[in-house]
Formats: C-alpha cells, sequence, structure tokens
C-alpha cells in the first residue's frame, strides 16, 4: 500500500467522520455528503484484491515442499 492511498483512505476517513457529525446537527447535506463517503469506502473495501488459493495440502511429518517459478510461453502455457 502506497503513500498515496494511505493519504486517500486518511482524508476519506476524515471527511466521512466530520460529514456525520454535521449531519447529526442537522444538516442534511452532510448526512448526504457521510452517506457517499459511507458507500465509497464499502466499495474500495468490496473490490480490493483477496489473496487465492492455488494448491492445498498437509504436510505430514518428513515431507518437504519445493516451490519452482515456471515461465510461460507466449500461449500462456508453461
Amino acid at each position: 500500500m502506497g503513500l498515496r492511498t494511505e493519504f486517500s483512505d486518511f482524508r476519506l476517513g476524515r471527511i466521512l467522520s466530520s460529514s456525520w457529525r454535521r449531519g447529526r446537527n442537522g444538516s442534511g447535506i452532510w448526512v448526504a455528503v457521510a452517506a457517499v463517503a459511507t458507500t465509497f469506502r464499502v466499495m474500495r473495501h468490496l473490490s480490493k484484491r483477496k489473496p487465492r488459493v492455488e494448491f492445498q495440502r498437509e504436510l505430514k511429518p518428513g515431507e518437504s515442499l519445493r516451490i519452482d517459478h515456471v515461465e510461460r510461453g507466449t500461449d500462456g502455457r508453461p
């Protein structure tokens, strides 16, 4: 996560908290801003890449694991 993303998260969080606070004081516009900021935060969370498990197997005592990287050809095959 880069500095730009962290700064963006900080700004979004700051806008979110201040807009909810102002909205609770009776301003409908700030409630709308808070709702939009909350939607952006939820969408950002849902669109993050999730780790993907390619292969899973339990190792028994004495077994080992070897990981190799095979370059793919232009046709997509190893």
